[in-house]
């Protein structure tokens, strides 16, 4: 394994740590206070230590000093002492699902930041011949992942904040109210976060992948009016289409990224150890700004995504 498929690898572990936070969106009976104490650790490791991103972050100055506080600002909402969200509790963890969509804004530009800064070093590694294809290959199936499982959540989310908005319109007999307002501004951030996933894919256009953005897409365009509904559907087809289609997708996406990931990982401890446990990040940043794209206007995570 050479030195740029080695830092990949250390970032694609990363990306694997930031997406898992995602968790917290998902409706759970319990939450593992192990998997919660590692990632608290890991989190703050990669960036106080002299490691591959700590070293990318210092090279990346205004950029790199941008991640640096998005991710620290990330662990204090979630993972902090003082934390709202996940709070440690005699019998178990303790989640505030109000708080979901402040989940969603802090974890997908961190992750989206990190995407762009593998995409960047695999095309220069390209450029210059380095063989990459092993390292570019775990990173897409990590990519796959992520943005399968921020489609299951945030239509999670969408679906229930569609139900709530159409019951505070009835409660007000049809006019909107302070309710249905607040409602409405809470379908807009989660739109926001679906077109962020949809906007900063470079990698992904396999029809797998594609066809279920598409179907994403679609109940989008039907719960802000954009599409009617075919003829003789109703919005609980349109749904429960789009929960099987992307439930479907992640079940299938989520064996095929530890497949390639661990043995992978597996190497990069083996190299480590060979090289003294130090693998320094050298080379250009590759840091950018996600972009986001606004639009106007029941997924059972359990069944889609494994704990």
């Amino acid at each position: 394994m050479n030195q740029v498929s080695e830092v990949i690898a250390t970032l694609v572990n990363y990306k694997a740590i930031i997406r898992d936070t995602l968790e917290y969106t998902l409706d759970k009976d319990e939450y593992s206070k192990k998997a919660f104490e590692l990632r608290q650790k890991a989190i703050l490791v990669e960036l106080d230590q002299n490691t591959p991103l700590h070293q990318i972050i210092k090279n990346s100055k205004e950029n790199g000093e941008k991640l640096e506080k998005a991710i620290r600002d990330m662990h204090e909402l979630i993972y902090g002492a003082n934390s709202t969200i996940v709070k440690d509790a005699d019998d178990g963890l303790r989640v505030d699902h109000a708080q979901k969509i402040e989940i969603f804004k802090a974890v997908l530009p961190i992750h989206e930041n990190l995407e762009a800064m593998v995409r960047g070093l695999v095309v220069d590694a390209q450029k210059k011949g380095a063989d990459v294809a092993e390292a570019n290959k775990v990173d897409l199936a990590e990519e796959r992942l992520y943005r399968g499982v921020s489609y299951m959540t945030l239509v999670n989310c969408l679906v229930k904040l569609f139900a709530d908005y159409n019951q505070a319109r009835r409660e007000s007999k049809g006019e909107e109210s302070a309710a249905s307002r607040f409602i409405s501004s809470d379908i807009q951030e989660v739109i926001k976060g679906l077109n962020t996933i949809r906007v900063n894919n470079r990698s992904l256009t396999d029809e797998t992948y594609k066809g279920t953005e598409d179907q994403v897409f679609r109940l989008v365009e039907f719960v802000t009016g954009r599409r009617d509904l075919p003829a003789g559907k109703n919005f609980g087809e349109e749904i429960k289409l789009t929960q099987e289609k992307v439930g479907a997708y992640v079940r299938a996406v989520e064996p095929a990224f530890r497949d390639a990931f661990i043995p992978f990982m597996k190497a990069l401890a083996e190299q480590a150890q060979k090289d003294g446990n130090v693998i320094r990040g050298e080379g250009p940043a590759a840091s950018q700004e996600p972009q986001e794209v606004e639009i106007e206007g029941e997924i059972d995570p359990k069944t889609g995504r494994k704990a």
